[in-house]
């Protein structure tokens, strides 16, 4: 996607980590460039699917030499990497946000198309507070904070009243049930898809901590890098990529997009999901 295999100036033998391996599909094109991968993901499915795509793609790739596919989050990169033998590496690739697998299967809760989802969230499915639980849980003042600061939402006050005043009737365990308070609240009935996925996207990123595990993870991924080495990181939200653009600026980085990459207009037609992709790239100095 937008140029990033050839940001990564792939070359035969040398070590890149897919510090997302998600469904695998840019971890199997390092490969197929000669590449040696390391692949990680917070997302046991995601693993699993991507052992799966190997199988079926690249039948002759040998899985735990040429691809080494370990479950984690990539907040701890740098152990992940060093205990898997990746400890020095060419290049290393964040492709952030949700999969389309993640986003098409309703059972997850992360997108608000599926009715009567189960408010889930969670990356990794055998560890923290879902969804539904901090919903239940948090104080309204924390929920307008979630709302406002991961979501960038103007109704995040009245949005967040509504959620407390509605768990003390019943538990919000559903996509539908968020949905129906978020529609009650919106006197503009045209703004509801805008803002339901705003809402959507804040909790995710709450329930996974995931800004803090991107600083953690860009810091991490440094380390590794030969010098020469390339950073190569695909952000969905203005959140995101200010962390990427602050943290490559703070580092002993030579910056080679002074603006982000977008999607071209081939990229789009092929997958309307690219549409807010920002890529950016370092190299190690």
């Amino acid at each position: 996607m937008i140029g990033n295999y050839d940001a990564l100036k792939i070359e035969p033998g040398k070590k890149y980590i897919d510090a997302t391996v998600g469904g695998g599909g840019h971890g199997i094109e390092i490969v197929r460039r000669g590449g040696l991968l390391f692949g990680i993901d917070t997302d046991k499915e995601a693993i699993e699917q991507t052992k799966k795509s190997v199988q079926f793609q690249m039948p002759n790739a040998k899985l735990g030499q040429e691809i080494i596919l370990k479950q984690g989050n990539f907040r701890d990169i740098k152990r992940l990497a060093k205990e898997n033998g990746f400890e020095q590496v060419d290049g290393i690739l964040f492709d952030l946000g949700v999969s389309s697998h993640q986003l098409d299967t309703p059972e997850r809760g992360f997108s608000y198309r599926f009715i009567n989802a189960p408010l889930d969230m969670r990356l990794d499915q055998s560890k923290g507070v879902s969804a539904q639980e901090l919903l239940q849980t948090v104080s309204e003042e924390e929920l307008y904070e979630i709302f406002a600061k991961f979501g960038e939402e103007e109704h995040s006050r009245t949005i967040a009243h509504a959620i407390v005043r509605a768990r003390q009737v019943s538990s919000i365990a559903t996509t539908r049930q968020l949905l129906f308070i978020i529609e009650k609240e919106m006197s503009d009935k045209r703004h509801v898809q805008g803002t339901a996925s705003r809402v959507f996207q804040a909790l995710r990123i709450a329930v996974n901590d995931e800004l803090s595990a991107l600083r953690e993870g860009l810091l991490g991924a440094f380390d590794l890098l030969y010098h020469g080495g390339r950073i190569v990181v695909i952000s969905f939200h203005s959140l995101e990529d200010r962390i990427v653009k602050q943290t490559l600026q703070s580092r002993t980085i030579r910056i080679l997009t002074k603006k982000p990459i977008l999607a071209t207009s081939k990229e789009l037609y092929v997958n309307i999901r690219s549409r807010s992709a920002k890529l950016r790239i370092g190299e190690k100095l």
